[in-house]
């Protein structure tokens, strides 16, 4: 079974995740946490659940460092090729050694309209029966519903004020 968290941008969805993992107190995974200072996003890093290893994974187009590796540019972000090689190398772990549940944040445009990013990993993990638990934003469930074809999956929605 695989249960989509979804909500809005901004709803609490990664930090829901976290939360989820450390209740759960088994499986791998990654989350996307933002790095924010004064109030400005700086960033958004990928740290895996089980080791809490983190790499930058996506930065604005108009704030990429100068040592900054870009696999995909995409709307207002440029991705990097090592995060995305990091998530893609956590997930086929967890294949591998079939770990339950699962946990991927966040599905978005990239991998459902231009079927890059985490794409193919994602559709393999899916498509592996294992239990697990994805992100996506709720203007996009109908897209990854048909993107993915996961009809049997289930919804936790994710909001402001029901996040833990």
């Amino acid at each position: 079974m695989i249960f989509l968290v979804t909500g809005d941008i901004g709803a609490g969805k990664t930090h829901y995740m976290q939360s989820l993992y450390r209740e759960i107190g088994g499986g791998n995974g990654f989350i996307c946490p933002k790095k924010i200072e004064n109030g400005k996003l700086i960033r958004y890093n990928i740290q895996c659940l089980r080791d809490d290893e983190s790499l930058p994974f996506a930065y604005p187009i108009d704030a990429l460092p100068k040592d900054w590796n870009e696999l995909y540019r995409f709307g207002k972000y440029s991705f990097s090729t090592q995060a995305i090689q990091f998530a893609e190398k956590i997930i086929q772990k967890i294949i591998n050694e079939k770990t339950e549940p699962f946990f991927i944040d966040e599905i978005g445009p990239l991998e459902i309209e231009n079927h890059e990013g985490l794409f193919a990993i994602t559709k393999i993990i899916i498509e592996s029966g294992l239990e697990g638990f994805i992100t996506v934003r709720k203007e996009l469930l109908d897209k990854f519903i048909e993107t993915f074809q996961t009809e049997t999956s289930k919804f936790i929605p994710v909001g402001i004020d029901n996040h833990n």
